[in-house]
Order: structure tokens, then C-alpha cells, then sequence
């Protein structure tokens, strides 16, 4: 009998799917298992499915109604009879190796829980997650470990199917965080043992600017409040845990120090940065979550957010939508010839890494606006004959003019919100900043990199 099975959940993507598929069929074993949970999905993506459950051994179709990641992951571990297990999601891309390299570590270690490493890919350079890496040549990972703290809520996680079952353990049905919870009860309150493993699992964490939000708690309530209780929770459990290890809690702790930095990148990155997807209430808990955290640093960590996060301009922040669309970094002027690409356009900034902005559009483009976005706050609609002028004028950030309808790459605001440089050459760094982007994409779709 084989000592792994693979759970792939798909929802939405067929080609997704398939590449998850593929990346089992090439792997240099073959002594697991595959079922492949899809929660409600379309007649392509049920037929994809279908086709290679018919054509590979051990591969199984679990058909389920539409229901979350969570939900389909709890439906598919019930059938689990081997002594491992792993979950995807579509999209997911085991390397060849994976699933050997699993099964050689699980019999070297006996661990309970193997950490492989990340690949990371998208519209920027691929590379592989440094904290990923730290331990994933450890062969016994302490609970308190910096590199696991960071990186709790990574895929890729292979788990001994006894936890779930001594403690009836299921994925909570949350909007975020689900892996990072499950990891963490089996790591501190089952004590379970973790190992690293040289297998890597590729992953589009990168690729939110062309791919959505598939990798990331979506920015809304839910998913911020799922996050912010998650981190509490945990903050909790580790200063508990602190004090049975040591009889005693300081509140300065590095392993507390640390878990903080984690809560605050995860607010800051997974919502801060997608400002505009959030209400004003949303914005109120994400300022008292941030006050409550800082309080809790100590200087020196505090200072060391100022200077990470130099593009945001922390410890200071905007507490409303209004407040951002009246006090922007950078005012944006259409200016395109053809209006076909303004949606995709509009679409990247509002995903893009910098939030503060605001958009001038001439009135004979506001038709092409997507409709999501056209009432929004920082998009200002101006007459056509007077547009430039009245544009310039209004503008409070940075004025670039933007003839280029491509869609902006997420990092190139945030880069340039940084750059000390006189004014008037910016609108030059803009466009240099975008052909080199543009050049990058270009050369690495051709299977070239350039740094």
C-alpha cells in the first residue's frame, strides 16, 4: 500500500487543473495516490478531471457541490487511508521530484509534518522563498523556529493523516488562513514533529497582478477578520507556550517579537496594500489592529517596520477612503489614444502593491471605466477640452501622464513612490521603469531571464 496521497482541490480552472496534473503524472515515482476534488465546477473542468482519473492508476474523482477550498479538502481527507497526505489547489506545480523526495525524508525522520520548499513565480523574476529554504534541509524544525513563523500559511505541507484523525481535525471554514491554522494546532498544541524536505512545490504567489486573487485571502471583511483572529489566537497560544518552556513571559520574547512581524506583514501585504477593496470600517479594525501590535514591539522592531515599509509611510496611515483620495502619492492622467485597454489598465492599479493614488480621466473615457471602480473615490472624470489643464491643477501627488495602456506591473508605483530624485524627471523614471518590465515579461516568456 502506498504511505502518500495527494489531494488536489479545483473550483474554477481547467487549464489550472491541468497543470496540477501534469505535474503528478511526471513525477520520478509512482507509488502514491491522487484524488482530485472538484467543489461545483464547470463541465470542462469536470471532464479534464474525468479524463485523467480514466487514464491514471490511483488517481480518483471526488465530485463535490460548490463549496469552499476548506469544505472540498475535509470531503476529500475522509477517504484517506495512507499515512501521509498533501493538498493542492489548482495551479499548484510539484516539482519531479516531489513526491520521492517525500517519501525518502517521511522514512528517514519518521516526522509528522514535512516543510518542503516554495518556488515563487509570476510577472516579477521566479526564485525560491529564502525562509522557505531555511528550513527545508532541517531535519528537525523547532516549534519556535523564526523561518516557520514566517511561513506558516505556505502550500505544499505534507501531514500524517493520525493528527486529523486522534483529534478530529479539520480546515476551518475561513476566508483565510486555513493552512496556517491546521499547521499550527498540530505544532503547538499536538507537539508534532516537523522536518524539512528538499521537494519543491511552484506556486504563483507573485502573479496576483495576472492571475486575481486565487493566492491570497481576498482583501474584503471576512477575510481580514478571519486573519486578525487567527493572529490573536496564536499570539496567545505562543506566549502560553513561552511561559510553560520558561516559567515565565517578559512580552519582549524574539519568537513573540516575531510572530508580531508576521501579523503585521500579513495585514500590511494581504490588505493595507488593497486599500481600496476595503470599507471604512474595515480600515477602522486594520488601524486598531496596527496600533495594537506596535504597541507590543519594541523600538528597535518598530523602527525596522518604518524602514520595510518605507513606501507606505509607516507608522503613519490613512484611517478612511476619503483621506486617501484626498491625500495621494501619485495622480495618474489618461492619456491613451484607444480606450478598448483602459479596463485591464485600471484593474492593475488597483491590485498593484502602492494604494495611494488618484486617476484623472478625460469624459470621453469614463464609458470604458469597469464598473467596480467608476464611482470610486480617487477617480476624478474631467472635461475633455480643458482635461491636462484642470488635471494638473487638481493633481496633489505626483502628476505622471500615462500613454501606455499596458497593464502596470504591481511593483512599479511602489518603486518609484521611494526614488529620491528631482520632480520633473519622474515621468521618465515611469517609463523606464515599464519598458524594462515590459522587457523583462517579454524575455522571460521566451525562456530567457534578465535581471
Amino acid at each position: 500500500m502506498h504511505k502518500l496521497t495527494v489531494i488536489v482541490t479545483a473550483s474554477e480552472s481547467a487549464d489550472d487543473l491541468k497543470i496540477s496534473l501534469e505535474s503528478l503524472c511526471e513525477q520520478s515515482v509512482e507509488d502514491f495516490y491522487v484524488t482530485v476534488a472538484v467543489a461545483g465546477g464547470d463541465e470542462a473542468l469536470l471532464a479534464l478531471a474525468r479524463e485523467y482519473c480514466d487514464e491514471y492508476v490511483g488517481f480518483t474523482l471526488l465530485e463535490l457541490p460548490a463549496c469552499s477550498v476548506p469544505a472540498a479538502r475535509n470531503a476529500a481527507l475522509e477517504r484517506v487511508e495512507t499515512e501521509y497526505m498533501v493538498f493542492m489547489l489548482e495551479g499548484d506545480y510539484l516539482n519531479p521530484d516531489f513526491a520521492e523526495q517525500i517519501l525518502k525524508t517521511a522514512e528517514e525522520t519518521k516526522a509528522d509534518i514535512l516543510c518542503p520548499r516554495l518556488y515563487v513565480s509570476g510577472e516579477n523574476e521566479p526564485y525560491y522563498l529564502s525562509t522557505a529554504d531555511l528550513i527545508a534541509t532541517v531535519p528537525k524544525i523547532d516549534r519556535f523556529d523564526s523561518a516557520l513563523l514566517h511561513t506558516l500559511d505556505i502550500p505544499g505541507r505534507v501531514f500524517k493523516k493520525k493528527f486529523f484523525d486522534l483529534y478530529t481535525l479539520r480546515f476551518p471554514d475561513r476566508a483565510a488562513l486555513y493552512d496556517a491554522e491546521v499547521l499550527s494546532f498540530c505544532v503547538f498544541h499536538c507537539d508534532a514533529s516537523l522536518s524539512g524536505v528538499a521537494g519543491a512545490v511552484y506556486d504563483d504567489k507573485n502573479g496576483v497582478f495576472a492571475r486575481g486573487f486565487r493566492r491570497r485571502p481576498k482583501p474584503d471583511s471576512r477575510s481580514l477578520a478571519d486573519t486578525c483572529a487567527f493572529f490573536d489566537e496564536l499570539l496567545h497560544t505562543v506566549q502560553e507556550g513561552i511561559r510553560d518552556d520558561t516559567g515565565g513571559f517578559d512580552g519582549d520574547e524574539y519568537t513573540y517579537g516575531t510572530v508580531l512581524d508576521v501579523y503585521f506583514a500579513a495585514l500590511t501585504n494581504g490588505f493595507y496594500r488593497y486599500f481600496w477593496f476595503l470599507t471604512d470600517a474595515d480600515i477602522a479594525l486594520l488601524r486598531e489592529k496596527y496600533e495594537a501590535i506596535t504597541e507590543r514591539m519594541t523600538k528597535d522592531r518598530r523602527d525596522k517596520i518604518g524602514k520595510t515599509y518605507h513606501d507606505l509611510h509607516f507608522p503613519a496611515m490613512y484611517t478612511t477612503r476619503a483621506d486617501a483620495a484626498a491625500l495621494p502619492m501619485v495622480s495618474l492622467l489618461i492619456d491613451f489614444d484607444d480606450n478598448e485597454r483602459l479596463p485591464q489598465f485600471v484593474e492593475s492599479l488597483y491590485i498593484g502593491r502602492l494604494p495611494f493614488f488618484e486617476l484623472f480621466v478625460p469624459e470621453r473615457a469614463k464609458d470604458a471605466l469597469p464598473t467596480k471602480w467608476a464611482a470610486c473615490e480617487n477617480i476624478r472624470v474631467l472635461p475633455d477640452k480643458t482635461f491636462f489643464a484642470e488635471a494638473r491643477a487638481k493633481a496633489v501627488g505626483v502628476v505622471l501622464n500615462v500613454r501606455d495602456p499596458a497593464p502596470l506591473d504591481p511593483k512599479i508605483l511602489s518603486e518609484l513612490s521611494t526614488v529620491r530624485a528631482p520632480k520633473t524627471v519622474y515621468q521618465y523614471l515611469f517609463a523606464s521603469k515599464r519598458k524594462k518590465t515590459s522587457a523583462k515579461t517579454f524575455l522571460k516568456k521566451k525562456g530567457l531571464a534578465m535581471r
